[in-house]
């Protein structure tokens, strides 16, 4: 089900240290997008050979404070990890390499909400006073998910998981729920957040796009550059980029690609707008960024379909993160979502998730 945890007491009084952020300017928002690998983590991209490689989830958190204080450094509002970058996403799986050498290690390095590692990221958020949006493995009463979060700069978190995990991720991987597709009002505007081949999925795509959202965060894992002779189909930049640029298309909004290696921010025409490409050094730049004016997106207002449907009228309630309640936005949307077997009913209630499944009307 949809998680958002509460703020931790601990940080509290972390958004008056010096380290955090001066009023912010809602008007205009930076993103930092990470390209950088994971510790560890095997390099060029298409490197597959984990001989000997340990995941290190501490060294591998440690890099991702360094570099969101980087980031913020340069101004950005908004840090986006690639998928499955805490630890790092285990490349070759779907060559079935075999993952007996390294599986238990995955797991052990596999992160925990309100772990210590856990809060440190939300730490940092707060006392840079800065959003995050990591990308992790995430352990949770004995499995592991695809898990994507928000952290905001008062230490507030939505989380959620990849609904249908890819290929051989379903090996590792538990399914999440359809209830974590949902837009997160900010006064920036409405971010919706998915990762990797979900964005080929409309069962997946439409419930997102359907709550009109202003800006869209897209993990991808790794990506080399376009025409990589050792790049398989799956893997390549041409089918991924193909499918963000779609969504771009289809939600007009901007988009996010976080992915090591090749990275970009694509305009809600689904054109490039600023890129650095896997040829370039992770070391040197380890981050792109990205300034755009978000001036009234905090007020947009989200489609209906009651009309299309009048006798079913579906109705969700946009996730208003707490410490984002002082901006103007409007708190409900209205969509219906089909699948191939089923009609998922979603009714405004600040305590219900899914209301009701039945069948799709004759």
């Amino acid at each position: 089900m949809m998680r958002f945890l509460p703020i931790l007491p601990l940080f509290l009084g972390a958004a008056n240290t010096v380290l955090a952020a001066s009023s912010p300017d809602y008007n205009n928002l930076t993103v930092a997008i990470v390209r950088a690998e994971p510790a560890n983590f095997p390099m060029p991209v298409l490197n597959k050979n984990w001989t000997e490689v340990k995941f290190d989830l501490n060294a591998t958190v440690a890099k991702g404070v360094k570099l969101i204080e980087e980031a913020v450094s340069h101004g950005a509002n908004l840090v986006v990890f690639p998928e499955l970058w805490f630890p790092g996403y285990p490349t070759g799986m779907a060559d079935n390499v075999t993952m007996a050498p390294w599986l238990a290690n995955y797991v052990d390095n596999s992160l925990e909400i309100n772990s210590t590692h856990w809060k440190t990221l939300v730490k940092t958020a707060v006392d840079y006073g800065t959003y995050i949006a990591p990308a992790f493995s995430h352990k949770e009463n004995g499995n592991i998910y695809m898990g994507q979060a928000l952290i905001t700069p008062s230490g507030e978190v939505f989380v959620r998981h990849k609904l249908r995990p890819s290929g051989g991720e379903r090996t590792i991987w538990s399914d999440g729920v359809v209830s974590d597709l949902q837009v997160i009002a900010t006064p920036y505007g409405r971010w919706g957040i998915l990762e990797c081949w979900e964005h080929f999925h409309p069962a997946m795509t439409f419930n997102v796009q359907a709550q009109a959202e202003t800006l869209h965060l897209a993990s991808w894992p790794y990506t080399p550059d376009a025409a990589d002779p050792q790049a398989e189909p799956f893997e390549s930049l041409e089918i991924n980029l193909a499918a963000a640029r779609v969504y771009a298309v289809n939600a007009n909004a901007p988009l996010v690609f976080a992915s090591v290696g090749n990275a970009r921010f694509l305009d809600a025409q689904g054109m490039d707008i600023a890129v650095v490409e896997a040829k370039t050094s992770t070391g040197q730049v380890p981050l792109l960024y990205h300034s755009f004016n978000t001036t009234g997106l905090a007020k947009t207002v989200p489609y209906t379909t009651e009309a299309i449907h009048p006798n079913l009228p579906c109705k969700i309630r946009t996730r208003i993160l707490k410490s984002d309640k002082d901006a103007s936005i409007e708190p409900t949307s209205y969509f219906f979502s089909q699948s191939t077997m089923s009609w998922v009913v979603m009714l405004a209630s600040k305590k219900s998730k899914i209301a009701s499944t039945k069948s799709p009307p004759a």
